[in-house]
């Protein structure tokens, strides 16, 4: 009789512990049993590869003037524009012009009844509006020399691919796969790297090099106060990482310095214009492993973004740049 008395008991708790169970889920908004789905998840990065540049093909660009004065030198007479009927069916765009040699549109032909396509009378070339021709160069696969697609367009730069299935890189990618990448592959195939990728950016590079900093509001060699008191200064609220007010009531209260909260700013950001050039160009010994990350902090009130890049081995900080704006022109900057 006992032991059953307990077996009915203990459902009766396992009930009531089901029910409790169930209620803090539904006032948390969460449940209390999958305690391993609030482990972090842990998925490897992927490494940061560096592709090589594509091969760019520049195109020739023709002059219609010189060819109509070549033509009129050969055959002694000049080329006629295109006689149109009235009632054609198909019109050339007035402001239409061959993109190999900026023949105006009385020279051009509409090609295919109207689908598009067109042909220009002084250099015998067809074109539509994805004519090569209306690009200035045309970028090939260093792999396959295969044509580069546009497959998408950003605000700071554009995507091209390399949709060339015998590829000898997409290949390679492919045959290193093992059989569980393989079925993650056909699962998910944007996880993976596997086709030929060139980014070209819309910005230039050369306004990039680093500005100048700006003066210092204080100059430190005409500082009233000594060395020793710059330094304690600069060790409470540099490396002990105190408030400028909390140093300044050390300063007042352990070493009867009366100085304000922002003096003691000014000090510190006149020695960091200081010692700035040599942290950025002191010779470290550097690994062969770099990475990058970013973060966001208040400045002034408001949030910006700190991007920076430091040696994964040896944790030396190699650059840093702080930005109101989270872009890829501030990134690369």
């Amino acid at each position: 009789m006992l032991p059953q008395l307990l077996a009915y008991l203990f459902e009766i708790i396992k009930t009531q512990y089901q029910i409790i169970i169930y209620l803090m889920g539904v006032l948390l908004g969460k449940s209390l049993t999958d305690v391993d789905d609030e482990e972090p998840v842990r998925k490897p990065y992927q490494k940061l590869q560096v592709d090589e540049l594509p091969v760019i093909e520049t195109l020739p660009r023709l002059d219609y003037r010189q060819l109509l004065a070549e033509y009129e030198q050969k055959h002694g007479r000049p080329l006629k524009p295109i006689q149109r009927r009235a009632n054609a069916k198909t019109t050339v765009p007035d402001r239409l012009t061959c993109p190999q040699c900026q023949a105006p549109s009385a020279y051009l032909y509409a090609n295919n009844g109207g689908k598009g396509q067109y042909q220009c009378k002084v250099c015998n070339g067809r074109f539509n509006h994805r004519s090569r021709f209306a690009k200035q160069v045309i970028m090939r696969c260093p792999h396959c020399l295969k044509t580069l697609e546009k497959i998408k367009e950003r605000k700071d730069y554009y995507i091209y691919k390399c949709k060339n299935d015998d590829c000898s890189f997409y290949q390679t990618n492919l045959r290193r796969m093992n059989k569980s990448e393989r079925k993650r592959f056909k699962q998910k195939p944007h996880a993976f790297k596997v086709r030929y990728l060139y980014r070209e950016f819309l910005f230039d590079f050369r306004p990039l090099a680093p500005s100048s900093p700006k003066k210092p509001k204080v100059d430190l060699s005409r500082l009233s106060v000594s060395s020793h008191i710059l330094g304690l200064i600069l060790t409470y609220h540099v490396n002990y990482g105190m408030s400028s007010r909390k140093t300044a009531g050390v300063m007042k209260d352990v070493h009867g310095v009366s100085i304000s909260h922002q003096t003691i700013i000014n000090y510190a950001n006149s020695v960091a214009l200081i010692v700035k050039p040599f942290i950025d160009h002191f010779p470290y010994e550097l690994s062969g492993s770099f990475c990058g990350d970013e973060t966001y902090i208040r400045v002034k009130g408001r949030w910006h973004y700190l991007f920076f890049m430091l040696d994964a081995v040896k944790k030396i900080v190699l650059s840093y740049r702080v930005s109101p704006n989270r872009d890829t022109l501030s990134a690369i900057r």
